[in-house]
């Protein structure tokens, strides 16, 4: 089964100040003394962008309006203090939900080094994304997408098969 939707160009990585002090750290303990350092106003209620993955597009055949489509978008976030790795499905109308949280961390931030690293991490796991979707529909990328779109649609995403095929799981329970 080949599967090309999810390519690595279709990656756009938007980084923010926060992911030039990320690339920078050692763990954690570093990454916070950097943002102290460099002044940036942090709040533990908020969540903040380091770098978008910005919106992988699909299904615009299936819809009249030619403004709607399904939608997969991820990226890295800060949130409570954690660094996150976030994926999150858009139905056609625009209405967006996450499917997929997990906590980076202190050896995955440490081998964060550059911007192709964060391309790179993001895309893994977007491929890997790729590879639940059409194992779980066992079509071709384009019926699969069509399913999962069609899934999104109606509220009926059979995620526990899909998200099986991560490498890193979804961590944010172990710390809370």
């Amino acid at each position: 089964m080949q599967t090309y939707f999810l390519s690595e160009d279709k990656i756009f990585i938007q980084p923010t100040k926060l992911a030039e002090i990320l690339l920078q750290s050692n763990g954690y303990t570093n990454f916070h003394e950097s943002i102290v350092q460099n002044n940036i106003e942090y709040s533990d209620q908020k969540n903040y962008e380091i770098s978008s993955g910005g919106f992988i597009d699909f299904n615009q055949h299936l819809y009249e309006n030619i403004n709607e489509m399904n939608s997969i978008s991820t990226g890295i976030y800060l949130e409570k203090s954690l660094i996150t790795f976030r994926i999150f499905i858009w139905g056609a109308k625009g209405e967006g939900f996450e499917i997929f949280k997990h906590v980076l961390r202190g050896e995955e931030i440490n081998n964060l080094q550059t911007i192709e690293d964060l391309k790179e991490y993001i895309y893994i796991h977007i491929n890997e994304l790729e590879q639940g979707i059409m194992k779980t529909y066992g079509e071709d990328t384009n019926k699969a997408f069509e399913q999962f779109g069609l899934a999104i649609e109606s509220r009926k995403l059979p995620l526990q098969s899909i998200l099986q095929y991560l490498s890193i799981e979804n961590n944010m329970q172990d710390f809370r």
